[in-house]
């Protein structure tokens, strides 16, 4: 009868076990795409920078310290805008003219190096210029108003994107975004 019992006990736990054995879950289904696909949100980045690729202002400053103003003309251009979605880069050339000296760069922004993005008015960049030159009681107002995207990089590197349209500029800090997303960016620290 004992010999009964522990084969009845060993049938009823081995059922009950199996009855709640942990089931193999499905994998969760992947998000779908929200918004338009990578070569898109690339070929309309690449399309709007071309179309507002030149912009001319000047900047009155004043300094606070020694009461002396200045007026900077200034002209940015940008050419040979590239969007890449393949390497996730956006590629560019900039030329500038401030007061008559003409400077240039080659910048290339990748994606997945980018941390974050904002526009802020180039007002603010000015003061953010004065005082890294050792400035800072100089203040820069920018006619006709101008906006910067300013994108930060890893390596505590940035890129500063001039527009004369801030919805345009608005527009563009979107679609990176959402690059940055698709190309595996932006910021990863969970706090």
């Amino acid at each position: 009868m004992k010999f009964l019992r522990a084969i009845v006990s060993i049938f009823a736990f081995t059922a009950f076990s199996a009855a709640f054995a942990q089931q193999p879950v499905a994998p969760p289904p992947q998000p779908t795409a929200d918004g338009p696909s990578l070569e898109v949100t690339m070929k309309f980045i690449q399309a709007r920078l071309q179309e507002y690729s030149k912009i001319n202002f000047a900047a009155y400053t004043h300094d606070n310290a020694d009461g002396n103003d200045y007026v900077d003309q200034v002209g940015i251009e940008y050419s040979n805008i590239v969007a890449d979605p393949v390497t996730c880069q956006v590629s560019y050339h900039r030329t500038w003219v401030d007061n008559g000296k003409l400077q240039a760069l080659d910048s290339i922004i990748n994606l997945r190096e980018v941390l974050d993005l904002k526009i802020i008015t180039a007002d603010m960049v000015f003061a953010q210029l004065q005082a890294e030159d050792g400035h800072p009681a100089r203040n820069s107002r920018v006619e006709p108003p101008v906006f910067v995207l300013l994108v930060d990089k890893v390596g505590n590197q940035k890129n500063r994107i001039w527009f004369s349209d801030e919805e345009m500029a608005d527009r563009i800090a979107k679609a990176l975004t959402h690059a940055v997303e698709l190309c595996g960016g932006g910021n990863k620290e969970p706090f």
